[in-house]
């Protein structure tokens, strides 16, 4: 929602103030091709995709250990007392699995955040650097419906509208 009012606003200011009023140099970037297409990003997603490899090795070992368990709990030799002490074995391995699915789970999403959260942070440092050297305005995200990336302080009108604002809610009282 916050991006389409954006995307309106930056839309409205344009057409209000034409091109000649607001002469402004306005770029585009896709920061999911620049996460999918970088070597920093191809890196990060080999270093999740190694991870997950190993996570997915763990839990197929304890898979196994449980598909065991339930063959065992198939013995019909098997006690009423030894039966029950498997049961509660097999059932504490079903849950020790959800647990470890859970927990390697958290731990990919928090490891993949902190990679792609650098990554950005390092292409936003970039972004304005490209913006002032080549004189831009304003730098929109593209990949995700618009966002802005980068803007020149004199494009920011927030100034403006509170003095409106504060205006209009003075003469109100």
């Amino acid at each position: 929602m916050k991006k389409v009012l954006v995307s309106a606003l930056i839309v409205s200011i344009l057409c209000l103030f034409g091109t000649k009023a607001f002469s402004s140099t306005i770029a585009v970037v896709n920061l999911g091709k620049i996460m999918t297409n970088c070597k920093a990003g191809q890196d990060a997603k080999a270093k999740i995709d190694s991870l997950i490899a190993a996570k997915k090795i763990i839990m197929n070992r304890k898979v196994s250990e449980i598909q065991k368990l339930a063959k065992q709990l198939q013995n019909k030799k098997l006690s009423k007392a030894e039966k029950e002490k498997e049961t509660a074995v097999y059932q504490d391995k079903i849950k020790e699995l959800q647990r470890y699915k859970g927990d390697a789970a958290d731990e990919v999403r928090n490891k993949e955040m902190m990679l792609s959260n650098k990554i950005i942070n390092d292409v936003i440092k970039i972004i304005k650097k490209y913006a002032l050297l080549h004189k831009l305005d304003a730098v929109l995200e593209v990949g995700r419906g618009i966002s802005v990336v980068y803007w020149n302080d004199k494009l920011d009108i927030t100034n403006n509208i509170i003095k409106i604002y504060d205006k209009q809610y003075s003469s109100k009282k």
